[in-house]
């Protein structure tokens, strides 16, 4: 099985890196690309902190060599979608190639689970009409904009939304509990024994 991240310079670090290692562990093949790199090239990722200032502060994260080359990914070939957050977002929803990925996901009804500032790329994508989500409270009016019922999560809660196909969280603290419904989606079950 295969997924695709989407990402880009200033992903957030953790919303990359976790989702990655979490289904490496279900032997998952993820794929990482970014609009106009190549496999090998580097993005830098960011870590937002939430320290009790208006907004969150950002600092310089681990770079990340990325796994696939954009132009050559083949959408057929993956069982889901990815859309971490981070500051990405703000630009790559602006690249009709995005755009076009995350509506081919929603047109096939495949799973996508998107956190943070990723939910500004589907809003923009036209994914959201008619559909519930959560994000960051700063992406309350791209999703509300782009047709989405806003599901109001503290930010750093453990809290997960799931409305169909669609995997969402306010930040980073849910990522656990977000990729726990992502995997679901996918067609796992984890079980442990006794």
């Amino acid at each position: 099985m295969k997924v695709l991240i989407l990402s880009g310079d200033y992903v957030e670090d953790y919303e990359l890196f976790a989702p990655i290692k979490a289904l490496e562990m279900l032997d998952v093949d993820v794929h990482v690309v970014c609009p106009d790199k190549k496999s090998g090239d580097i993005v830098q990722t960011a870590v937002h902190y939430f320290d009790g200032w208006q907004t969150h502060s950002e600092n310089i994260g681990h770079p990340f060599e990325l796994t696939h080359t954009f132009a050559d990914i083949k959408l057929d070939e993956y069982a889901g979608l990815v859309v971490p957050g981070g500051r990405f977002p703000e630009y790559q929803r602006n690249d009709q190639r995005v755009l076009d990925i995350v509506k081919f996901f929603f047109d096939k009804n495949l799973p996508v689970a998107a956190l943070c500032h990723g939910l500004q790329i589907l809003a923009a994508a036209g994914v959201l009409k008619g559909r519930s989500c959560s994000a960051v409270h700063t992406c309350k009016l791209d999703v509300i904009a782009g047709g989405g019922t806003y599901v109001d999560f503290h930010m750093l809660s453990k809290n997960v939304h799931v409305d169909g196909n669609l995997v969402s969280a306010p930040a980073y603290p849910a990522i656990g509990v977000w990729m726990r419904e992502f995997i679901k989606l996918l067609g796992f079950k984890v079980q442990f024994s006794s």
